[in-house]
């Protein structure tokens, strides 16, 4: 009898762990198209040419003017109500100065951790992350871009042509867990040669994942700009890898889920490209671990007031209803 109540009170007080942890986490990832353009005027004024004549002075100020209008879309789409995730990931992205300044002036400082990844972007894109405060930051890996490609590509002897990055992450109640990011190579150009490359990159970035996966915690969510839909979409791909998408997702038995998946199912699209109509797609890609798939709420793509001027991309977001580990002592005494 005493055993059963034991019992009892411990799976009432998991419960009651679970319930009065539990917290909503949103994750969006945003490629804004061209972000390191955005600063330009402020570029411009540390060189003695924009202070050399008043002809100078007017065309820096006619770029910040562009700027300003830039950023403040762009900031307006991030903080909307609809979006305002606890965590991003950006592709694109500028450097680590101009995020900082970003975050500080046009955010009004809404995120803690700032950090752009080292990349092998020769356009001056870059990936990057930020994190609202009450987040803590508990390991970063970030090198990946160094690593050696087995097969050919035009960018010289490296694998990744910008990112990936993983970071594991402690919410504000408890929970930890992985947040990844890549922007894989784009189709601009498309070939044999492109396509098996963006394949070669998609089967390590699902190497990637299960790797993080299992060295724990099992919770993991990668997300970014896949430059891919989902599906076999031409001749490159059925001879050279395969789907790429389905490359990161990887075996039905590692258990990853598209979460994304039933945006596609609703004909949503997360690359608008402006009025241009050609090549309106849905690239914006979330994959997540076994664990994490039964705690993701919601899933949307946000196309309202500013989005669509703000870059050729929309947010994509994810809700997570996460809850922290019950103490390892309280775990061991159950039956």
């Amino acid at each position: 009898m005493r055993y059963r109540i034991a019992t009892f009170l411990l799976a009432v007080a998991l419960i009651f762990i679970a319930k009065a942890g539990a917290e909503t986490i949103t994750v969006t990832t945003y490629n804004v198209e061209h972000f390191a353009g955005h600063f330009e005027a402020q570029h411009l004024t540390t060189r003695k040419v924009a202070k050399e004549s008043d002809d100078a002075k007017e065309m820096v100020d006619i770029i910040r003017t562009l700027n300003d209008k830039q950023n403040w879309a762009t900031a307006e789409t991030i903080l909307d109500p609809k979006v305002n995730p606890d965590i991003i990931v950006l592709q694109e992205c500028c450097n680590q100065k101009d995020l900082e300044y970003f975050n500080k002036r046009w955010l009004k400082g809404a995120y803690e951790f700032v950090n752009v990844f080292p990349s092998n972007s020769e356009r001056d894109q870059f990936v990057a992350m930020m994190i609202k405060p009450g987040f803590k930051v508990l390991q970063k890996d970030d090198q990946y871009y160094l690593e050696k490609d087995t097969g050919k590509n035009d960018r010289g002897d490296r694998l990744f042509a910008r990112g990936p990055a993983f970071v594991k992450i402690q919410s504000p109640g408890g929970y930890v867990f992985w947040v990844g990011t890549n922007h894989m190579k784009s189709k601009r150009g498309n070939d044999a040669e492109v396509t098996a490359w963006r394949n070669r990159e998609a089967v390590r970035c699902h190497q990637l994942m299960v790797e993080h996966s299992k060295a724990g915690p099992s919770d993991l969510i990668f997300l970014g700009d896949m430059n891919d839909e989902y599906g076999l979409d031409g001749e490159f791909e059925k001879n050279n890898g395969g789907d790429s998408i389905a490359n990161i997702l990887g075996p039905e038995s590692d258990g990853f889920v598209l979460a994304t998946k039933p945006l596609l199912a609703k004909g949503e699209i997360s690359f608008g490209g402006y009025w241009r109509s050609d090549f309106r797609s849905f690239i914006d890609h979330v994959f997540v671990s076994p664990t994490l798939s039964k705690k993701v709420k919601d899933v949307s793509v946000f196309q309202d007031k500013l989005a669509p001027i703000s870059s050729d991309h929309y947010p994509v977001t994810v809700k997570i209803e996460a809850t922290p580990e019950a103490p390892a002592a309280l775990r061991d005494a159950m039956p």
